[in-house]
């Protein structure tokens, strides 16, 4: 019997973890990526010759799928659990937040407001059903639960910095999620995360071995342009050429896979996806020659700041691990028309720049030694009501062709941990049809 071979576009985390559960069942399985390294959103850059993600990376102790992975790739000595931090900065001031003690003295809330905080949270952390509250947005769940003051003053900043103007079409299931994985990964009421050494290019190198060992091919600056149907299967065509396949997974946002595969898609389940949008981002790494804040995770909820949060990742790791130097992520999500997204670099860290000195008054454009900023058009889906309707199915109305990406993480916020387990998930669908 002739053995299937398998196409996988996208060489994210998802892609990969497809290929290597295949690879484990003796699939023969190639990867096409159009980016000249594999990874994605958690590919890497280096500072002081050392790696480091271009967007902000840790994972969760409740997060499986990553450490089971990790074990398997024998890489667990490579994983810190290591204790976080988090700040708020609201009208004006910079405030310890993220636990019971700190939430005390949060002044913007009234004891009244903190005891409805408090309670919402737990109420939150209490639900085991999400599908409860697919129908309802998280804004009206949260105005009828905690209220108007605690709702603006805190979680509105929230969703702003993730969805802007939309942010009152979101699902609750989708706040759901968010907070539910926050609170699975404290000790002693003390949040931990998991960072590994060597950034994730630690893992994504595991990864490449494991698939290389088993005569994967990785195609890195091949980018797909087009998904044709043959009698035999499906036709590729792309940068470096045609190639035929039995079976294709693509792993991409789904505009562009709809895009690339329109040709042999019905009509109908393009126009459905076409529902699914998405908001961009753009991440800033600053480079400073001193430390900006003492938080590690700083959530921003002054609505006259253009950015969401920022991440100061020298505050968990060493900054003697990147040779002296304090690294500071600047976290914008926000839509591609945005006049922020179509900025270049300087341009971007100058807007930032008063920004930051508003934050930090003793801030000084002096502190800043680099900057790089990262984009990506496809960051995050926009989770509406019912959004369990149009969430693509793994398996698609053409035979051999599934899609799995981001927008298969439902409910819960996209990350690594999710990404492992989709691309695992989509994997084993295509093992099941039995006819290897």
């Amino acid at each position: 019997m002739k053995q299937t071979r398998i196409a996988v576009i996208g060489a994210g985390i998802t892609g990969l973890a497809a290929a290597y559960q295949l690879s484990k069942n003796d699939v023969e399985v190639d990867i096409f990526e159009a980016d000249n390294q594999a990874g994605g959103i958690a590919g890497v850059t280096y500072i002081n010759n050392m790696p480091i993600e271009k967007y902000y990376h840790h994972f969760f102790k409740s997060d499986k799928h990553i450490i089971q992975l990790i074990k398997e790739l024998r890489i667990s000595d490579k994983v810190r659990w290591l204790p976080s931090s988090m700040g708020f900065f609201v009208d004006n001031r910079l405030y310890k937040f993220g636990t019971p003690l700190s939430l005390l003295s949060f002044r913007p809330l009234s004891i009244w407001s903190k005891l409805k905080f408090g309670l919402g949270v737990l109420k939150i952390m209490s639900i085991k059903d999400w599908k409860s509250l697919e129908n309802i947005s998280a804004y009206e769940w949260l105005t009828q639960n905690v209220g108007e003051k605690v709702y603006q003053k805190v979680w509105k900043p929230l969703l702003t910095s993730k969805f802007g103007d939309r942010y009152k079409e979101i699902s609750m299931s989708w706040f759901w999620g968010k907070i539910k994985l926050r609170g699975t990964s404290k000790e002693n009421g003390q949040e931990v995360l998991g960072y590994i050494d060597g950034s994730t290019k630690t893992l994504l190198d595991a990864l490449e071995k494991q698939l290389t060992d088993r005569r994967v091919k990785i195609r890195l600056n091949c980018k797909v342009n087009k998904i044709n149907k043959t009698d035999e299967g499906f036709l590729l065509k792309t940068s470096w050429g045609d190639f035929a396949y039995d079976k294709v997974i693509c792993t991409t946002p789904v505009p562009i896979f709809t895009e690339i595969a329109k040709d042999i898609l019905p009509v109908e389940y393009i126009r459905e996806k076409e529902q699914i949008d998405y908001t961009s981002v753009a991440c800033t790494i600053i480079i400073l020659n001193q430390q900006f804040s003492q938080y590690y995770w700083m959530n921003i909820g002054d609505e006259s700041i253009p950015f969401g949060g920022i991440i100061e990742h020298t505050n968990m790791l060493d900054e003697e691990e990147y040779g002296g130097c304090n690294i500071l992520y600047i976290s914008n999500y926000l839509f591609n028309t945005s006049k922020y997204y179509t900025m270049d670099q300087q341009e971007l860290l100058e807007e930032y720049i008063k920004h930051l000195k508003k934050i930090n008054p003793n801030f000084d454009e002096s502190w800043i030694a680099a900057s790089v900023t990262f984009k990506d058009a496809y960051a995050q889906p926009i989770i509406p009501l019912s959004y369990s309707s149009i969430k693509p199915d793994y398996s698609t109305p053409v035979e051999g062709l599934y899609t799995v990406s981001m927008c298969s993480i439902y409910p819960e916020d996209r990350g690594v941990n999710y990404a492992v387990r989709e691309g695992i998930a989509a994997a084993n669908k295509v093992i099941e049809t039995k006819d290897f």
